[in-house]
């Protein structure tokens, strides 16, 4: 709506991506910006790579998730004393159940697993991962290193969450990103 204001100066790109991905996606921005390409090429560009990117997240709590009514009392009651952890997918802009597992740890590798699967998905790209966190930037560097392990090809990065994800999924939260990488060596990430 305000772009209207700035006679065409001012674009949006709907990229369909939050967090880890939609920084990714600015610095994509950057970059095709830097190499020349017009606003509206841009624009066109980040629009239609938005679906190359999927992120998992690994609640640790299911408080929130209750708060929001997506949770029953009752299922987030015996999830709890069962010990589950539900871990979500965000692809194409849409939030949905992944898995359900067992423990931090069984959601970590669940979240390894669809990384493995979108690295096939997405086999001859140049990828970016980067690991996310919600409070607690020890599990955030736990979480990161454990990535390194699985994925030694790539380099992995570490963000805090942010706020409009933090107060949705709660402290604890683990989540990782992975996306099309277009910079060249050498450019900042």
């Amino acid at each position: 709506m305000l772009s209207g204001d700035y006679d065409g100066r001012v674009l949006v790109a709907d990229t369909r991506r939050i967090s880890v991905t939609q920084r990714q996606a600015a610095l994509d921005g950057a970059f095709l910006a830097r190499q020349g390409k017009t606003g509206a090429e841009i624009r066109e560009y980040l629009e239609q790579d938005g679906g190359n990117s999927d992120i998992f997240i690994a609640v640790n709590t299911l408080d929130l998730l209750k708060k929001s009514g997506r949770v029953t009392a009752a299922g987030a009651a015996l999830g709890s004393m069962l010990s589950i952890k539900p871990v979500l997918c965000i692809r194409s802009g849409k939030l949905d159940a992944y898995r359900k597992v067992r423990g931090m740890r069984s959601a970590m590798q669940a979240m390894i697993e669809g990384l493995r699967e979108d690295s096939r998905r997405l086999e001859g790209e140049r990828l970016f991962i980067r690991a996310a966190y919600a409070g607690d930037r020890q599990a955030g560097e736990n979480w990161q290193a454990a990535l390194r392990e699985a994925f030694p090809e790539y380099e992995i990065g570490l963000d805090p969450l942010p706020i409009s994800v933090c107060c949705h999924v709660g402290y604890g939260a683990l989540g990782v990103g992975i996306a099309r990488d277009i910079l060249t060596e050498g450019e900042a990430k």
